[in-house]
């Protein structure tokens, strides 16, 4: 069954909706240690299935009756993780970090244009919550309250500092390295090649590291793309809405 159908079974309180490597890693494990009942799903835009996004719907009807947090990053951090994820851990060949990002399967302007398509649906939805992975990063705390608030529950702040701590982007490189994580959620939280950090599940995390990899010529490519979207307007105008933790000083912005 997979995990989209489980969660039509089974009901869990949330289901987080997100394109892969927007962190949804790291928040699955600390809404689990916080006890939350969640499913999640890429809705169709996982790397190993090579779809462009003309092959993803983007007609959402079908989760409009489910309690939705959608959670979404930089498309060009997002687009430099996916391109470790599919040639380290999936094995697949994409060519160099250039072609990557500029792939119809992978790239960048394919994430813009997934994110789209949930921010636009999200007026159509009865129950829908929108959080960027930035905001997670500035107050992990704040975050989670938030969706705890989203979900009608109240943690204990102690309990919420915990968390946060225990699961910092180094403890849990180190929870991952040592088969913590691997032995409660197997081996797809398991490095695939201990010696290469870049083939960690849990890698850098870091905002704005798109331009750690990027060469210039690669970065106003992916610049370009989201301003003929017109990525970062409609990117606030939905949070505005929709957004929970939002700060947008720095949205777009590195």
């Amino acid at each position: 069954m997979s995990l989209l159908s489980n969660f039509f079974a089974r009901k869990p309180s949330l289901l987080v909706v997100s394109f892969p490597k927007s962190g949804r890693t790291w928040l699955r494990v600390m809404l689990d240690d916080l006890g939350v009942d969640a499913a999640y799903t890429h809705d169709g835009s996982d790397h190993k299935d090579l779809r462009d996004i003309t092959q993803i719907s983007a007609d959402k009807s079908r989760y409009k009756r489910q309690r939705i947090l959608f959670l979404t990053r930089d498309p060009r951090d997002t687009a430099v993780s996916g391109y470790f994820q599919v040639n380290k851990r999936h094995g697949l060949e994409a060519g160099p970090i250039s072609d990557c990002i500029r792939s119809p399967k992978h790239g960048v302007e394919k994430i813009a244009l997934f994110n789209l398509q949930w921010f636009a649906a999200a007026t159509r939805m009865r129950k829908i919550a929108l959080l960027r992975y930035e905001d997670v990063q500035r107050d992990t705390n704040d975050a989670l309250r938030s969706i705890g608030k989203y979900l009608g529950k109240s943690f204990d702040e102690s309990q919420l500092a915990d968390v946060a701590v225990s699961r910092s982007f180094e403890r849990m490189q180190q929870s991952e390295i040592s088969g913590e994580l691997g032995a409660r959620y197997g081996g797809r939280l398991q490095p695939r090649d201990p010696d290469d950090p870049e083939s960690f599940k849990v890698r850098k995390g870091k905002v704005g590291g798109y331009l750690d990899y990027l060469s210039t010529d690669d970065v106003a490519f992916c610049d370009d793309v989201l301003a003929r979207l017109d990525y970062w307007k409609r990117l606030d105008d939905a949070f505005q809405r929709h957004g929970m933790s939002y700060s947008n000083g720095r949205a777009g912005v590195n």
